[in-house]
């Protein structure tokens, strides 16, 4: 009767401990979300989906990676759109991790949904500066739409997309979609300005106390087909033309809050926007949602999504207990003299026993025999829980 009481007990302790992280903790996150922030405008930066290439390791790794960061994102985007409403969503570039070679659509099934989606192109998309290709870029606006181009709101703001991956090309052809935008008369409104890649500043400028990695700066470096921010010139001929109230930029993968000067007197705030993504090295993610309801002051608010990395840690942390708590019932019914604590062969689904002559065996056979009668209820229901939640 005790083992029976204790795998029920598991049973239920199971039950509700993945309910509440396969559902309540992402529920609760976009519900608190909603319930801090006014605002209508939701902005994504760099879902950067996983794929074949992501890492160089084993395929059971990589299914592994792409499955649970894939769910990891749509969970979140169907809450959050649930409980916020957004009129309009911003994804502000890199929304494939190996978009330069990859040749899928895919990335339309995971943010599915009937909010206008405004898309921006990334340096994992296309690729950065003189590593553009023209075919590639062209792929790109044939999914997602042009890479730079002006957004008129019913408020008194408009949004100014430029790509500034291809503004730092020296080829014409490249930075053409970019500078006729640039060139184009802009809306009388107050202007936002949106670049996937921030736009230069001091290295000694601060991000504010909302980054989560240990240096507080985004560092002016640069590689194979990246560069964490825009060039001084390039960010100074932005700012000078757009004469932005704010700008929102992604890249980075963690927050940051600056400000910037400019036209000797004028100032604006840029804020980079957390990566979306469970597998882009940040415990929490997050999103940012805009209000632009207010004509003389726009208000955001950053929305910290669940440390899914914390979530793994805890099941390993729960089988852990669930095995020790197993180990030792069955180790003092095997040094118990009394009958009463044995399991009986019913209990152990058994008509006749072969080890009831040897302790040691029955105990290990019903130790096993627990295990499997805790994970028979636990794994159906986790399976639920991701199919369905």
């Amino acid at each position: 009767m005790r083992s029976k009481w204790l795998i029920h007990s598991l049973r239920i302790f199971w039950f509700f401990f993945i309910l509440n992280h396969e559902f309540l903790v992402f529920w609760s996150s976009a519900k608190s979300c909603a319930l801090n922030s006014s605002g209508k405008f939701m902005l994504i930066a760099d879902p950067q989906m996983t794929d074949d290439k992501s890492y160089k390791t084993n395929q059971l790794f990589i299914f592994l990676s792409k499955f649970y960061s894939d769910l990891y994102m749509a969970r979140n985007y169907k809450y959050l759109t649930s409980f916020i409403q957004p009129t309009d969503i911003f994804i502000t570039g890199d929304l494939m991790d190996n978009g330069r070679e990859w040749q899928d659509a895919t990335f339309h099934e995971l943010f599915g949904s009937i909010h206008k989606k405004h898309y921006m192109v990334g340096n994992h998309d296309i690729g950065f500066g003189n590593g553009i290709k023209l075919d590639k870029q062209d792929r790109f606006k044939s999914y997602f739409g042009n890479t730079s181009y002006i957004l008129e709101t019913d408020t008194d703001y408009s949004f100014i997309v430029i790509d500034t991956v291809s503004l730092s090309s020296d080829d014409p052809q490249i930075r053409e979609s970019a500078l006729a935008v640039l060139n184009s008369p802009l809306p009388e409104t107050k202007r936002i300005l949106m670049t996937h890649v921030p736009l230069y500043r001091d290295s000694s400028v601060s991000c504010g106390p909302f980054r989560q990695n240990k240096d507080t700066i985004i560092k002016n470096q640069y590689g194979y087909q990246y560069q964490n921010l825009v060039s001084h010139e390039l960010s100074n001929l932005l700012l000078s033309t757009v004469q932005p109230v704010a700008v929102f930029s992604g890249d980075d993968h963690d927050y940051c809050k600056v400000f910037h000067k400019y036209n000797n007197a004028d100032q604006a705030m840029e804020i980079t926007l957390p990566t979306f993504s469970m597998a882009q090295g940040m415990r929490y993610p997050g999103v940012v949602t805009l209000d632009l309801s207010d004509p003389n002051a726009l208000t955001t608010e950053l929305c910290w999504l669940p440390d899914q990395i914390g979530i793994f840690l805890r099941y390993g942390y729960l089988f852990a207990a669930t095995l020790i708590t197993l180990i030792l019932f069955h180790s003092f019914q095997y040094t118990s003299t009394t009958p009463h604590f044995l399991l009986s062969k019913e209990e152990m689904g058994m008509t006749s026993s072969p080890f009831h002559s040897n302790p040691v065996k029955r105990c290990i056979y019903s130790f096993f025999q627990s295990v499997k009668d805790v994970a028979l209820t636990s794994l159906p229901i986790y399976i639920l829980c991701i199919l369905l939640i």
